[in-house]
């Protein structure tokens, strides 16, 4: 499946999975916060969209980037495509 695919229902468990953790964490505000300042993503709105991305130590390359309606979703979803990949 692709992270892209993922369901909100489906997020904390994959979230927990990609940060190696046995239970799955609080999704709010405070844990994105933390995963964008650790894991150096960015993120950007454009028009009714959020979009998260992490640039590798290669300028010229995405490693990760997800596209979303909201925020959060769009961090956690590019936080677990970069530790997971994009097919999980």
């Amino acid at each position: 499946m692709k992270v892209s695919n993922l369901t909100l229902n489906q997020l904390p468990f994959t979230l927990a999975k990609a940060m190696k953790v046995k239970s799955a964490p609080v999704i709010d505000w405070e844990l994105c916060g933390k995963l964008i300042e650790k894991e150096k993503i960015s993120l950007v709105r454009s028009y009714s969209r959020w979009t998260a991305f992490y640039v590798g130590p290669r300028a010229d390359s995405k490693e990760a980037e997800q596209t979303v309606d909201t925020a959060i979703e769009a961090i956690l979803k590019c936080y677990i495509e970069k530790k997971l990949g994009s097919e999980i």
